[in-house]
């Protein structure tokens, strides 16, 4: 009997330390070099998978409007509009980029460091005029890069709260290399998950 109790006193010790070595966070970073990678290349798959659907519509719509088949240049035209509407996605797949650093300073405080870019390409690409674009790289330029939070761990959840009193939930991985998070995109559209990586 006392070596059965010996074994699960033993096996209660090992459960507490991989606890305690998984929700202890200082010292540790995690990265994402540009959470909007996933989200991007999720669109551009999708647009690929649409592309021949997207073709037949353009296609008969402009049958519609013109009572009559498309002439050569006419099919060049639609071509184009395809090909513009695919390269103005590889422009923003490229050209639009949000890192995410976050170091966990103390057992109760952590910074997080954002690094928001978009390029000369990617706004072209979206339509957005030369003051528009030059309104936008001066705002992301003085625009605060990191924040200082609070946090407290329960388990597998890291609950950040920042400076506003604003609280956000990340989800640590069993073997505590990855935390998980969902950015809300605003009303009406749909929550993106995104991942950071240990890096230290």
């Amino acid at each position: 009997m006392m070596k059965y109790r010996f074994v699960w006193l033993f096996v209660a010790m090992m459960v507490a330390m991989s606890t305690s070595a998984q929700t202890n966070l200082v010292g540790r970073t995690y990265y994402n070099a540009n959470i909007l990678a996933d989200e991007m290349n999720k669109l551009k798959s999708e647009m690929d998978q649409k592309l021949d659907s997207l073709r037949t519509t353009a296609y008969t719509k402009f049958k519609e409007k013109k009572g009559r088949e498309l002439t050569a240049e006419e099919i060049a035209e639609v071509e184009k509009q395809i090909k513009d509407a695919q390269n103005m996605m590889i422009a923003l797949q490229k050209g639009m980029k949000t890192a995410i650093t976050l170091n966990f300073k103390t057992e109760e405080k952590a910074v997080m460091k954002v690094d928001m870019s978009v390029s000369e390409d990617a706004m072209k690409a979206a339509g957005i005029g030369w003051a528009k674009r030059k309104a936008m790289k001066a705002a992301l330029a003085v625009a605060p890069s990191s924040e200082k939070a609070t946090y407290q761990v329960k388990g597998n959840l890291v609950i950040l709260k920042d400076s506003s009193g604003e609280l956000d939930t990340l989800y640590l991985s069993p073997d505590g290399k990855k935390l998980s998070g969902i950015l809300d995109n605003g009303k009406g559209k749909k929550p993106q998950k995104f991942t950071l990586t240990r890096t230290k």
